[in-house]
């Protein structure tokens, strides 16, 4: 497990694996983070308990229904996935 650390301590932050979040994968990797700087604050994400896993959708096509999706967070998750890690600190909203 390669995690990326928040620098924000926070007690509420828990760990999420990556393969694990719905995030917008249009968006542009966060450059600090490329460039070698660290995460500052965790990402935002909302977290479902129902429903997750694989479902089946129009004309029976297979999709994966995320048990996280990110709230503010998705440049953060693009830079994290291009820099190796398999796990980021979050914080889920309600």
């Amino acid at each position: 497990m390669k995690l990326l650390k928040a620098k924000l301590s926070s007690d509420q932050k828990i760990v999420v694996p990556l393969d694990n979040i719905k995030y917008i994968k249009q968006m542009t990797p966060l450059k600090e983070l490329l460039d070698g700087e660290e995460l500052r604050n965790p990402i935002e994400v909302w977290e479902y308990k129902e429903g997750t896993g694989e479902k089946r959708g129009v004309n029976g096509a297979t999709y994966k229904h995320y048990p996280y999706a990110t709230f503010r967070g998705s440049q953060r998750v693009n830079a994290a996935i291009q820099l190796g890690y398999t796990h980021i600190e979050a914080i889920v909203i309600k």
